[in-house]
């Protein structure tokens, strides 16, 4: 049975929310006042306990009170990772302020993947600054984050934080350890196991209705105020048996006998099979039980306080089990219906396996089905390295026993999950022991199967990229799909791969076009986003800008990726968007969307690296001594040799080149562009580089470099930049006819996609080509009159207001001043009033005055 996408979301989501308070549900002002006046005390609140302390409980009954204010997160083990850890937060706060609460709107704008704490935590305060009232951010189950819990984001909110937001932080007693510098310094902020105890008023008020002939005292005297016991007490009525309630084999033969044992049979096994997974949907529990009404069976176990806490999300309810009653359910499982147990967790096994095969494989480790766990490994590994749990499924292989955890494949997935991680060394040299190891053994169809999709992560040369990429595709278009578990996975991986290496533009851009609907049609959205970011990136590379636009509006505000993947391979749509307002020469917008990539955390050898090359670029056409400072400084980061396909050696020296023509080094910067004279497979790099030798006066030289780019011929800005180079050679031989017909070509290009870069690169000759068409005639006057528009700060035209820009502009072309208010959509009255201060502003007394001073 599949789960469902709704299932699958809601399961993902309802960390985000807190517990429903059950039916019967007693409220305990004490402690409710408790966690009020301590958090409203301290920016940060401690609450531990041991397990079966109510702490989830009684924090959520708090929350209750404050809901339009309270971010909540639940962790898992997933969280043990900072960077998910920090994410997980980021996108808690903005869970609630996607509820409607305006006063916190601002931190939707937060970047929820960055991997600068430090940068997160000041656009948190930014965003929290103006708050009228606290922001309080609970993080639930805290203890399972580990080591991360005082790292990253966490750490820094705890240390820094703003005065509005108030983190509450639940957990077991390992809680008050990661945070000891906090707890030591703060004695009043933490709330402990004695605090959440019972006193002997709440026992009576949880007794009432009850009936048992135990006293209150006698509860109180056996239980110590053990807030699970008396739970326990309160659905039995029968005394829990242990002076101080805490012994944990006692516990279990009570809840056995009294707890299990008090229920309607079909009820009582309903429970003890489901509690083998902690998380439940509806169809996760069908798929556990026999029961023909699990709905039913679910509500009655919420409606009883059985320890069955519900969240309500938009996907649909998730139940969750409390860990200690879930614990001492699967022990009595264990102990008496073993093989039941093993059984269940196949089912559980089965049902997870097309949609999250990592827990699949958790509950065939928890079947001893080693057999099945690596069958499972096996067939999906590529869909779970290329998510977000690629560092979990590596632990995963680790914790195999002997011989499984030195399977061939196991290590080639370690080899990837390492790459992703950052340790390329180690990734070599797994990749190298899986290779050794196959070759030891057996024929193998999946080591087989798996390589050649290993090696799209792990080589770096092109062409052996090349091959595998053939191999991969060849293995999607098999008549035995059976063994491709994860296509829009594997799409995405071609198209990344595809991407990298520039081996075929269109096709790249089909894989990731493809990639992205197929995870969108199986609610893989993470996915989703990253295909998108990266077709982004490959539209514009390949120079369809408006084609890219139209992909990061759908796009819009969310991430384009988080988890592991984002320092690996991040920051494509911002790259993209860097990219498209380069050639547009929007230079402003494009420094904006680069840097938004390397404050990010991009992957120095991937989007980061770019970013740093098109910075530069930027910085250079800009002229801005300070960014140029800057992005100079960024080069220090690029890659030192080629990894992945990419020449980050030559990109570095394009970036070098355009940086010295712009501080007047034109020698050292043509040295530079002269190295890549004949190269034919490096367009963006080309085109800079040609412009370089055209401004320095050998526009044929330039023509010729840009001729060599065969295989790209069809991206916008080479044919801009052919085109006009060569309009200009035929400038210089006087031939006007061709001239101005491949200058309008040229424009005909440029202004589809709104290519402006190679048009307005500050060189005198172009501006004279260019003014000299305007004159000629042309269809794209108003495109050129942009064109001509100077850059420099200390220009002339910086006095003007924008709409007297925008008259300027049209000054340039042929226009009458009837034509330029028909094209302004204004009166002629209202242009001769911009004209003239226009004239004043600039000193001058006529339109050719005005030209001649701009020209």
């Amino acid at each position: 049975m599949s789960l469902p996408r709704s299932s699958s979301r809601a399961a993902r989501w309802a960390r985000f929310q807190p517990p429903q308070r059950p039916d019967g549900h007693v409220d305990r002002p004490r402690v409710q006042g408790l966690i009020d006046s301590t958090v409203t005390r301290e920016r940060v609140t401690v609450v531990t306990a041991p397990s079966g302390y109510g702490k989830t409980s009684a924090v959520s009954a708090w929350a209750a009170v404050h809901r339009d204010q309270v971010a909540w997160l639940t962790l898992s083990a997933f969280d043990a990772d900072p960077h998910r850890l920090d994410t997980g937060i980021v996108q808690a706060l903005q869970s609630l302020a996607r509820s409607g609460n305006t006063d916190f709107a601002e931190i939707l704008a937060v970047d929820a993947v960055s991997d600068d704490p430090g940068d997160t935590l000041e656009t948190l305060s930014d965003a929290l600054d103006g708050a009228q009232r606290p922001v309080y951010l609970v993080i639930d189950d805290a203890h399972r984050a580990r080591e991360a819990l005082a790292e990253g984001l966490l750490g820094a909110l705890i240390d820094t934080g703003p005065d509005p937001l108030r983190i509450v932080v639940v957990g077991t007693s390992y809680v008050e350890l990661a945070l000891a510098r906090w707890a030591l310094t703060h004695r009043r902020s933490s709330i402990h196991a004695d605090e959440l105890a019972f006193d002997m008023n709440e026992i009576v008020g949880m007794l009432a209705g009850v009936q048992t002939d135990l006293t209150p005292e006698r509860i109180f005297e056996e239980t110590r105020g053990w807030p699970i016991a008396i739970q326990v007490v309160q659905l039995t009525g029968v005394s829990p048996l242990s002076r101080d309630g805490h012994d944990d084999e006692l516990m279990r033969d009570y809840i056995r006998e009294h707890v299990l044992g008090g229920l309607p049979p079909e009820l009582a096994r309903f429970v003890l099979h489901t509690c083998i997974c902690r998380d439940l949907t509806v169809e996760i529990a069908a798929a556990l039980s026999d029961a023909d009404d699990v709905e039913r069976l679910l509500h009655e176990c919420v409606a009883m306080g059985l320890f069955l806490d519900r969240f309500d999300t938009d996907e649909g309810a998730v139940y969750r089990w409390h860990a200690k009653f879930a614990r001492h359910c699967n022990e009595i499982l264990e102990l008496s219906q073993p093989e039941k147990r093993e059984q269940l967790h196949r089912a559980a096994a089965r049902f997870f396996e097309p949609t999250d095969p990592l827990t699949a494989v958790y509950h065939w480790i928890d079947a001893a089905d080693f057999d099945a766990a690596l069958s499972t490994i096996h067939k999906h590994w590529v869909g779970i390295v290329v998510g977000t749990e690629s560092a979990m499924l590596e632990r995963v292989c680790l914790s195999l026993p002997e011989p499984y955890a030195q399977d061939p494949t196991v290590l080639l997935v370690r080899a990837c999950a390492q790459d992703i991680a950052g340790a390329q060394d180690v990734a070599r040299l797994l990749l190298a022991s899986a290779q050794s190891r196959a070759a030891e053994g057996d024929e193998d169809p999946s080591f087989e199967l798996s390589l050649p999709r290993a090696q799209l992560f792990l080589l770096d040369d092109r062409a052996e990229a090349a091959r595998a990429c053939a191999v991969v595709q060849a293995q999607l278009q098999s008549a035995d799909k059976g063994s491709i578990q994860d296509h829009a996975a594997l799409l995405y991986l071609l198209g990344w791969t595809e991407m990298r290496h520039r081996n075929n533009p269109e096709r790249t851009a089909q894989l990731l076009s493809a990639a992205a609907q197929e995870a969108d049609a199986v609610g893989d959205d993470v996915l989703q986003r990253r295909a998108l970011s990266h077709l982004a990136f490959v539209l514009a590379w390949t120079g369809d800008l408006k084609q890219a636009e139209d992909v990061l509006a759908d796009l819009g505000e969310r991430v384009d990726d988080d988890g592991p993947w984002h320092s690996y391979a991040g920051g494509g749509a911002s790259t993209a968007a860097g990219l498209i307002a380069y050639f547009s020469d929007d230079l402003p917008r494009a420094s904006q969307a680069l840097s938004q990539v390397l404050k990010g955390g991009s992957g120095k050898r991937t989007f980061a690296g770019v970013a740093r090359m098109i910075l530069a670029w930027t910085a250079a056409a800009s002229k801005d001594p300070q960014l140029r400072r800057r992005a100079g400084i960024e080069l220090h980061a690029l890659p030192t040799q080629e990894a992945q396909g990419v020449s980050w050696n030559a990109f570095r020296h394009a970036s070098l080149a355009a940086l010295a023509e712009s501080a007047g080094q034109r020698d050292r910067a043509l040295s530079i562009a002269a190295r890549y004279a004949e190269t034919d497979d490096l367009p963006l790099l080309s085109v800079v580089l040609a412009g370089i030798v055209r401004r320095s006066g050998d526009p044929l030289t330039a023509l010729q470099m840009l001729r060599r780019l065969v295989r790209y011929q069809t991206i916008s800005y080479i044919q801009v930049a052919t085109l006009i180079t060569g309009a200009m050679v035929q400038r210089r031989r006087d031939n006007l006819e061709l001239t101005h017909s491949l200058c309008e070509q040229a424009l005909e290009i440029a202004e589809r996609q709104n290519v402006r870069r190679p048009l307005c690169d500050g060189d005198l000759e172009m501006r004279q080509l260019l003014t000299e068409h305007l004159a000629w005639g042309t269809r794209y006057e108003d495109f050129v009159a942009v064109c001509l528009r100077p850059h420099e700060s200390n220009s002339p035209l910086e006095m003007l207001s924008e709409r007297e820009k925008a008259v300027f502009d049209q000054l340039r072309t042929t226009r009458t001043m009837a034509e330029i208010a028909q094209a302004l959509a204004v009166s002629i009255n209202t242009v001769k009033t911009h004209q003239r201060a226009i004239y004043r502003k600039l000193g001058v007394a006529s339109r050719r005055e005005a030209l001649r001073l701009l020209s």
